[in-house]
């Protein structure tokens, strides 16, 4: 009991810090903002509701233009730093491969908390709807099949274009995985339609 109550003690602490530097602000629909701080503590992530205000509107803004943005960046951070320690395992680089997982781990928990703020806005890579399964198996699979059908087909022409036929190649085989992800992904709207 006295471990757990030290730690709860600390997120205690860390509410009232949170408090004092300001909360997260997070939109919600009709410009309504819910105003969250949040912490970690001894490993324990922390959320609290402070109030409610109205607020100007997300959309459109350099904000949101930079939330996509940062989203973007630690997304592919991400798999850069997953990559680099694939490459650092193989090269017997344990303690090297260890250090970009972690790194890796926390650009993917930074991207995450960009789309907590996205989601209200819109998709980051398509700007349809964020919600629930069926609208998120809706854009999901409109992304795949704008990929598919429009994306890496012209990046392949580009690259056979510029003599980079490997990397037409690549795009080409690119544009069919996107097509089975979206034919996936209607399947998966298809089933979860019909439930309701």
């Amino acid at each position: 009991a006295g471990y757990e109550g030290k730690k709860m003690s600390r997120a205690l602490g860390a509410m009232k810090l949170a408090a004092r530097i300001g909360a997260l602000s997070r939109p919600r629909a009709g410009g309504v903002v819910e105003r969250h701080a949040s912490a970690k503590v001894a490993g324990i992530r922390v959320r609290w509701l402070c109030d409610e205000a109205e607020a100007p509107p997300l959309a459109g803004t350099q904000t949101h233009a930079n939330l996509k943005s940062a989203f973007v960046a630690e997304s592919m951070a991400a798999l850069r730093f997953e990559y680099y320690a694939q490459k650092a395992d193989a090269e017997g680089q344990l303690e090297a491969a260890q250090t970009l997982r972690a790194a890796a781990k926390s650009a993917e928990q930074q991207a995450f908390g960009h789309m907590e703020f996205l989601e209200y806005v819109g998709d980051p890579a398509t700007d349809t709807p964020v919600g629930d399964t069926e609208e998120n198996l809706r854009g999901a699979a409109a992304g795949e099949e704008d990929e598919a059908q429009r994306i890496y087909p012209e990046w392949a022409n580009v690259a056979y274009d510029e003599a980079q036929p490997d990397a037409g190649q690549w795009f080409e085989t690119l544009a069919m995985t996107s097509k089975r992800n979206a034919g996936s992904l209607s399947a998966a709207l298809a089933v979860v339609t019909a439930k309701e």
